[in-house]
């Protein structure tokens, strides 16, 4: 087999890599598993706090060592640590058990996070694919990893039904393994690596990349930081939301399944909605479908809470997509890890910051305090920093109706 037909089989492996590394049949339950254990609301925003404060302190470095020592190295130790720290749940009792579990989970998303993306442009770049196809590799990647989510929600309801937690979590550990079997026979894609003389004067060239290269690639890096918040706050609430409506746990993984199910449509067919309704109105759409759907979770009862939870995977399906690919386009090889690093650094920063905050607000007031403050949260990003992103986007001179092109 020539070197260019194993490279050629890079975007089917990166992807099955990303389809396992999330494949969460505990997810869809994850509120009333710690609970189980004994763990508060606080102490379980608590726990995502921890893993975003891990993945705070590790993802720039990480995705750094996938610039300078090659991308599927790191992807090797990513996938490995995630066996370890999935395999935790075997033993998980309280909170500190389950924040080592949370803690191997951090690092290794903070590896696999950004020379995942990285490696698949590279292949792209590498195999003379046409600008189209680059384009699509977020939309890809990102529809595996939320068709995963779906698949391991109705995976979920189908082994409660038959079973307990325990068989659930010994189902867990065996699928946090897999991707290891898929990241040793990736190809590293040629491609120019980071300067090693001095990693000071490399982080510093590339923050003013960043910082200065155009308008509209620091505002989409501030929008990847903060916005994305707007949805994630939604991801740890509705099951809480759920329980309280009074609907039965046999039900949390289907429809846990069918809600990521849209955010890998969205995903999918993101670049598609962009360019039908033009940058400025995705990002409209992107900017208050949270605010929305807000409102909605707890103003219309069940159903109506079910339908207005929809709005925060199909801003996040189309958000994400739409404003990692916008990154990635601006971005050169030799440093693409870790600029998508420094972005996810952002949030998880962000998330470090509000996230317990979130979760004391609800034991304090429950939940329709919480979701109004939310809806003020959502209000405030959309007005000072989505729309000076419409604003960026329509100044760019000559381009067509799509955000995401090199200005």
């Amino acid at each position: 087999m020539t070197y260019q037909e194993r490279l050629s089989r890079n975007v089917h492996r990166t992807l099955l890599v990303g389809f396992f590394q999330v494949f969460l049949v505990i997810l869809p339950v994850a509120v009333p598993f710690f609970q189980s254990k004994g763990l508060s609301m606080q102490e379980v925003f608590s726990l995502q706090a921890l893993f975003g404060l891990v993945v705070l302190l590790t993802e720039v470095p990480s995705g750094y060592l996938a610039d300078l020592l090659g991308r599927k190295n790191t992807l090797i130790v990513g996938a490995i640590l995630a066996g370890i720290g999935q395999s935790f749940l075997l033993v998980a009792d309280g909170f500190w058990t389950l924040a080592i579990f949370e803690f191997f989970l951090a690092l290794s998303h903070s590896l696999i996070s950004g020379a995942d993306l990285a490696l698949l442009y590279d292949t792209e770049l590498a195999l003379g694919r046409d600008e189209e196809d680059q384009r699509q590799v977020v939309g890809k990647l990102y529809g595996a990893r939320t068709f995963s989510e779906a698949l391991a929600g109705v995976a979920c309801t189908l082994v409660l039904l038959f079973a307990t937690f325990e068989e659930l979590v010994y189902l867990q550990v065996l699928i946090g393994w897999l991707p290891v079997l898929l990241v040793v026979r990736l190809v590293e894609p040629p491609g120019e690596k980071l300067a090693q003389e001095s990693h000071t004067a490399n982080m510093a060239r590339i923050l003013k990349y960043l910082v200065s290269h155009s308008r509209v690639l620091r505002l989409v890096v501030l929008a990847l930081a903060v916005w994305s918040l707007t949805t994630f706050y939604a991801v740890w609430l509705v099951q809480k939301l759920w329980e309280i409506q009074g609907i039965g746990l046999a039900h949390f993984g289907w429809l846990w399944g069918a809600l990521t199910l849209i955010a890998a449509v969205a995903g999918r067919w993101a670049h598609r909605f962009e360019d039908a309704v033009g940058p400025e109105v995705a990002l409209l759409f992107i900017g208050l479908s949270p605010a929305l759907g807000y409102i909605g979770m707890q103003a219309f009862g069940i159903v109506g809470g079910l339908i207005a939870s929809t709005t925060f995977f199909l801003a996040r399906g189309f958000g994400l997509v739409i404003l990692r690919d916008a990154l990635n386009k601006r971005i050169p090889s030799e440093f693409r890890a870790t600029a998508n690093s420094l972005a996810s650094f952002g949030f998880r920063g962000a998330f470090v910051l509000t996230g317990p905050f979130v979760g004391y607000a609800f034991d304090l007031w429950g939940m329709d305090t919480t979701l109004i403050l939310l809806v003020v949260v959502t209000l405030v990003i959309f007005v000072t920093l989505i729309v000076p992103l419409i604003l960026a986007v329509r100044a760019l001179p000559g381009i067509p109706a799509q955000c995401v092109e090199v200005d």
